[in-house]
């Protein structure tokens, strides 16, 4: 009976071994030679940026007007050709209305003392009193000498060749005065001749000046860009962007009337911390997604890295400018997106 249970407990034991030594075959694991090495994770740059527009057109002119209507509002969306503002044009108008007029009136001014012939009429007619004057008072001479002969021979009386030489002595004062005033004449003649000249080089010179002065309002209106008296769009994919005046201001010169947003220049502009600048480079690979959908994902490159760091809320950062490729109309200017960028 002991044999009997010694020889069951041999067998337990044995068969215990033999189990322990097949479990310990199963446990031990399999390789599998032929397995493909994993591959390494894609490392990326994680930002926050908005979307905006490297091109703003800003609408400025410098004419004397007032804004009698505005077409549009900020936000809509414009193509080259649209009105945009309608202006009243009356001041610059009559401006020009003015100048006009005046030009023509010189003009005809010019003409009329150019054509103007020197008038000598005076001179001519003093000429003509002295010669006569000089004519008579040789006769008088003569006939006075002849008279100083009838004296010495006691023909006439010393009173009469007396009175006679005070006819004489008067007519030569009276060709003295008639050369004198010729004289005069003359030098007036020469002097009005040199005023009008200078008359008439002024009214050229206000000619010059009344076509300059039109020219430059005409080239106002003309550098404006204005169709009749409208504001028209010269953008071809736009967005009004602010709109500084209401309708009754005047414009100035040196303010914006509106701005239009470029929306074929659409760009991301995002801040990259600087622990990680070191990652992104220009023409690295980033997928753009708009916070206002973020099913939606649009595909973009760096294609700008400031040349410095700046702070923003604390923290130094790196600026950047991610170009979009697919761009559709979902994708607004100011719009907030998520951003990553994928490193090298």
């Amino acid at each position: 009976m002991k044999k009997q249970i010694f020889l069951v407990l041999v067998m337990s034991m044995i068969l215990l071994v033999v189990g322990c030594g097949q479990k310990a075959e199963v446990d031990q694991p399999t390789v599998n030679e032929g397995a493909l090495p994993e591959e390494p994770v894609q490392k990326t740059v994680q930002t926050f940026g908005t979307v905006q527009t490297k091109d703003v057109q800003g609408i400025m002119l410098d004419l004397p007007a007032n804004i009698e209507k505005i077409h549009v509002q900020e936000g809509d969306k414009v193509k080259k050709g649209d009105v945009l503002i309608t202006l009243n044009l009356k001041e610059i108008e009559g401006q020009i209305q003015e100048k006009e007029d005046a030009l023509r009136v010189s003009k005809l001014e010019v003409e009329k003392m150019t054509a103007q012939k020197d008038d000598n009429s005076q001179i001519v007619q003093a000429e003509n009193n002295l010669q006569s004057l000089e004519d008579e008072y040789n006769e008088l001479n003569n006939e006075l000498n002849n008279k100083a002969e009838f004296l010495k021979e006691g023909a006439i009386s010393q009173n009469d060749y007396d009175e006679f030489k005070k006819t004489v002595d008067n007519k030569a004062k009276e060709v003295e005065n008639s050369k004198i005033s010729l004289e005069s004449l003359k030098q007036n003649s020469e002097v009005n001749k040199k005023v009008d000249v200078l008359n008439l080089e002024i009214k050229k010179q206000n000619v010059e000046a009344l076509e300059r002065s039109l020219e430059i309002l005409n080239d106002k209106i003309k550098k404006s860009g204005l169709e009749g008296n409208k504001i028209i769009c010269d953008v071809e994919n736009g967005v009004i962007n602010k709109i500084y005046n209401a309708v009754g201001d005047r414009l100035n010169p040196e303010k914006q009337i509106m701005s239009i947003l470029d929306m074929d220049t659409l760009v991301v502009k995002a801040n990259v911390v600087e622990d990680f600048i070191k990652d992104v480079s220009l023409g690295n690979k980033a997928t753009i997604i708009p916070l206002a959908d973020t099913s939606k994902q649009y595909e973009g490159s760096v294609t700008r890295i400031a040349n410095m760091a700046v702070v923003d809320n604390g923290e130094t950062v790196i600026p950047v400018e991610i170009t979009v490729e697919n761009v559709d109309e979902f994708l607004l200017p100011n719009s907030n997106v998520n951003i990553q960028i994928i490193a090298e």
